[in-house]
This record gives structure tokens, C-alpha cells and sequence, in this order.
């Protein structure tokens, strides 16, 4: 056994919504503290369900309390490791049970006056209060490392896009500008979530190296607005062929035609006012295909006017916002109206009085709308 380590902190928080990144860093943090040769002896794990009921919980910290007060075995060092236990924020279960603060306050009374030599304690969670001594605690006498999902167009032009780049490269595939584009569109931004569909990718693909906007659609289901929006996403990307493609699978499916043109009403809404907004000029794109960044300056009847919508095309997620800005910006004002005109007239059609397949006055509709232009199919 090694001796205790004497320069390292004993205390190691690591949270945060991405928690890929977070729970690669716990890992990598064990794994120094605690070799993978003397792990058999030296760590000792602890993994929770995180539907404990409170008084189950308590339990849990007392054990953990206990763990932390036994001597490393033959004098060495020993880590205590808790993955994933989301019980210590007292704003929400169990965490705010008065079972579950009593026991926490004896942890962060072990933790302030110092753990026994050698012993280590790693905690991951996603659920953190920073406002509370247990916080407060770790802050002070140890380290701890946060790990969010990316929310700015900063974050993610400098850190998540990077990260996915290399995830791609490991893999053994790439993405051109604008499929890496939808890709994050409809994967998002958790970074684990993000993983799994490049593995998936990776295996569809087979000898197969670039990823084309096919697989896409295939493969990687879009995590908003269910399968509504996607046939939306389409429409609005100006492919025909495609959006007949995304349009039939989704009927096929069994889904509804009429919250099919309801979705896309929606959106059309959206293109309309945002390619108004850079029209007049209160909104700018800039970057190249690999990213976007949609940034605003508004008068002051401008800024009173996206103030009074319902939906401030200012809000959102920038990297969503951007690329619908990015489609927006193919069409003009004019167009994006008409279409939305013919998508609430279909959706009248639909509903009115005289019965007529929806799903024929969809395909129509589609029809007759994205055949104004030509968009080749990006491959």
C-alpha cells in the first residue's frame, strides 16, 4: 500500500449537468487518489438509488459517515467514493426532509474538522445547492469542479463543439459543416446523450467514414417537440424531397397530419418574424457553417416590440436560435408569409366541414409550397 498523500485535498465535489464530463472527471480523480491496483483494498464505493425514500437516505449518510471514520486497511490510504447520490440539496426531496438535514449536518461537521489521514472523499451528484455549508464546505477545504451543459454561443463555439469534434475523430467519422450542424440540432447539448448517438452513428455507418444528412433523419431522433417538430425542421430547411421523406415516415408512423401542420404553423411563425428581424436589420448572423452566432441590435421600437411578443425570438437556446435564423435568412419575408398563409389554410381544410383526407391535404400542401424552390439534398 502506498503511503496517504499528504499534499492532495481530501474532499473532491464534482457536479453538473453535463454529466459525462463530470463523471469522467470523478473517475480520473479516483483513479489518482486511488491506483487501479489498490483498489481492492483502498476504495470503497457508493452508489444509490436515487429513489430512496428520506429515512432510507439517512441511512445512506450514516453509512458513508461511517466509511469515513474506518482506518485505510494495513495503513494505507482509502477513498470513499459516492456516485451519483442527488440528496444533498435541501431545496428539494429528499434532500429538504428534516431526516435527511440532520444526518447531512453530521457529514459537514466530520468534513469540517478533517478527515482521518488518508482518507479520501470523492462525491458526484448533479443536484447541488451552492448556497449551503455542505457546498460551502468542499469549496473551502477541498476542490470542487462544475460541469454544465453549454448555454452561451460562447461555451459552445470554445468547449461543447470541440468536445463533439473530437468525439467524432475518435470514432472514426466526420460530419460536414452543415449535417454537424443538424446534428447538434437534434441531439443537443448534453454531452453523453451526444456520445451515444456518434457510437450509434459509428455502427450504422459501418466502413462508411462521412455522415450524411440521411443518416441523420434515420438515426437520430430529435429530443424536442417529439416527431412534430421534425417534420417542422424539415420544411423549413427547403428540401422537398426530404420533407415528402420526414413527412411519410411520420405518417407511417401513425402520427397526426394535423399536428403535423399545427408544428409547422408554429414554426413558420418563428421564420416569419425572425427573417423580418434581419430584414430591418435588428438581427445579425456571422460565422461560417461550423457555427453560427445570431447577436441583436435593436432600436428602441425594436427592442418595445419583441418585448410585447409571446414568443421573444431572443430567447431560447443560441445555437437553436442561430440556425433558425441561418434558414430564415434563405428566403425572403414575402415567402416565409405566404407559406404560413397556405399552412393555416390547410390547417382550415383539415378541420372544416367537408371531409378531405388530411394526410393527402398535407402532401399537397408540401407539395405545392417547397416546389417554389430547389434545395439540393445535402449528402
Amino acid at each position: 500500500m502506498s503511503k496517504p498523500k499528504s499534499s492532495a485535498p481530501s474532499l473532491y465535489l464534482i457536479y453538473g449537468s453535463d454529466d459525462l464530463s463530470a463523471t469522467r472527471k470523478a473517475d480520473q480523480i479516483v483513479e489518482q487518489l486511488c491506483p487501479p491496483e489498490e483498489q481492492a483494498f483502498g476504495l470503497e464505493i457508493f452508489n444509490p438509488d436515487p429513489d430512496l425514500n428520506a429515512d432510507a437516505v439517512a441511512a445512506f449518510i450514516r453509512n458513508v459517515i461511517q466509511a469515513l471514520l474506518t482506518p485505510p486497511f494495513l495503513g494505507g490510504n482509502k477513498t470513499v467514493f459516492v456516485r451519483n447520490a442527488p440528496f444533498f440539496n435541501p431545496l428539494v426531496e429528499p434532500g429538504r426532509f428534516a431526516a435527511v438535514k440532520a444526518e447531512t449536518e453530521k457529514l459537514v461537521a466530520l468534513l469540517k474538522k478533517g478527515l482521518p489521514p488518508g482518507v479520501f472523499l470523492v462525491l458526484l451528484t448533479n443536484s447541488i445547492n451552492r448556497s449551503t455549508n455542505f457546498y460551502k464546505t468542499f469549496q473551502a477545504q477541498g476542490q470542487v469542479h462544475a460541469f454544465d451543459a453549454p448555454e452561451s454561443d460562447r461555451d459552445i463555439a470554445a468547449t461543447f463543439i470541440p468536445q463533439v469534434e473530437q468525439c467524432l475523430q475518435e470514432h472514426g467519422i466526420r460530419m460536414p459543416g452543415d449535417v454537424l450542424s443538424t446534428f447538434l440540432d437534434r441531439a443537443g447539448s448534453n454531452l453523453r446523450h451526444v456520445t451515444n448517438e456518434i457510437e450509434k452513428l459509428a455502427i450504422y455507418l459501418g466502413d462508411r467514414k462521412t455522415v450524411a444528412m440521411d443518416d441523420l433523419y434515420l438515426m437520430v431522433a430529435p429530443i424536442r417537440e417529439g416527431k412534430f417538430w421534425e417534420y417542422a425542421d424539415a420544411f423549413c430547411g427547403g428540401n422537398l424531397p426530404q420533407t415528402l421523406e420526414v413527412m411519410h415516415r411520420l405518417l407511417g408512423q401513425g402520427e397526426n397530419a394535423v399536428g403535423l401542420i399545427i408544428s409547422l404553423q408554429n414554426r413558420l411563425r418563428d421564420m416569419l418574424i425572425m427573417a423580418d428581424c434581419l430584414k430591418r436589420g435588428w438581427a445579425q448572423l456571422s460565422g461560417g457553417e461550423r457555427f453560427r452566432k445570431l447577436s441583436w441590435t435593436l432600436p428602441p421600437e425594436g427592442q418595445e416590440l419583441l418585448d410585447s411578443l409571446e414568443k421573444d425570438p431572443r430567447k431560447g437556446h443560441p445555437f437553436a436560435q442561430a440556425k433558425l435564423a441561418a434558414q430564415a435568412a434563405r428566403f425572403p419575408v414575402s415567402r416565409w408569409h405566404r407559406w404560413f398563409d397556405a399552412a393555416v389554410a390547410t390547417h382550415f381544410s383539415m378541420t372544416g366541414g367537408d371531409y378531405v383526407d388530411p394526410n393527402s391535404l398535407l402532401e399537397i400542401f408540401t407539395t405545392r409550397t417547397l416546389g417554389e424552390v430547389s434545395v439540393p439534398l445535402a449528402k
